[in-house]
This record gives C-alpha cells, sequence and structure tokens, in this order.
C-alpha cells in the first residue's frame, strides 16, 4: 500500500514538472516593450523561420508606405508578419506566431502557421511543433534592429 502511495506521489510530481517545464520557460520577468506596436520592416522581408538574418524596423504609424513588409506585436506574446501591396501584386502572405523575451534585448519567436490570400491562395500551413527563431534586438533610436541568432 505505502509503495503505491509513494508510486501515485511521484508519478504526479514529474507529469507535473514536465508537463509545466515549457510554460514556465515561456514566463520571463523581462519587461516587453513590444507588445501591442506596429513596424515596418525596410528590409528582411516577412518574418520567417528561413528568411533572412537581420530585419530593419521602424514604427508603422510614423512612415508613409504603400507597399510594405509589416510585423505587429500583438498582446498576449502573439506576432503576426503580414505583406500589403498597392497594386499590381495580389498575393499576399500571413504569417502568425508568439514571442517571448528570453534577455532584457532577446526574444525568441515561434511561428505557429502561415496563410496566403489573394491570387495565390493555398491551404493554410500548421506547424505543429512551432517553428522556432531567437533574434537579438538592437535599438537604434526609434527603429529596431532583429538579428537572427
Amino acid at each position: 500500500m505505502r509503495t503505491n502511495i509513494y508510486f501515485l506521489l511521484h508519478s504526479i510530481l514529474l507529469v507535473t514538472y514536465f508537463g509545466c517545464r515549457n510554460s514556465e520557460k515561456e514566463k520571463t520577468s523581462f519587461p516587453d516593450y513590444l507588445q501591442n506596436t506596429s513596424w515596418i520592416i525596410r528590409s528582411g522581408g516577412l518574418i520567417m523561420q528561413d528568411g533572412e538574418k537581420k530585419y530593419d524596423l521602424f514604427p508603422k504609424d510614423t512612415t508613409l508606405i504603400f507597399s510594405y513588409y509589416a510585423v505587429d506585436f500583438l498582446d498576449e506574446k502573439k506576432f503576426v508578419s503580414y505583406d500589403s501591396w498597392e497594386c499590381g501584386n495580389d498575393c499576399f502572405t500571413t504569417v502568425y506566431g508568439r514571442y517571448y523575451f528570453t534577455e532584457a534585448d532577446q526574444i525568441k519567436m515561434k511561428i505557429d502557421s502561415t496563410s496566403t490570400s489573394g491570387t495565390c491562395q493555398a491551404p493554410t500551413q500548421i506547424f505543429n511543433p512551432a517553428k522556432e527563431m531567437t533574434f537579438d534586438i538592437v535599438h537604434q533610436g526609434q527603429q529596431l534592429q532583429l538579428i537572427k541568432k
């Protein structure tokens, strides 16, 4: 009887530890200064795992551009990277994912899915497990640079 109770308690502790370990890793005490911000990507294109090594970001509200790549850091640690074209290109791609800070100026981004719309419609790609990337963040005035590690 005592062995069964020990085994049961030990099993509960192991399941709790390993089941909660990944979500605890994403909870950090670093301030999230990206939350609820929108950025134009001046160089680098869509933020994707097989994308560029460096992305130059400018605040979206201060930039007037009609054709662009962008990234929005939403609340609840989610991001959306997308493109917008004024005329002539009717194929649009959107990348959905999550992010969290691993250091004060470093984020890990996880791509959950990509979708296309317009003339290049295709089924949504869902990544399970999510594709991961880590970026160092370099501040340059109001601009940011994401450099892939």
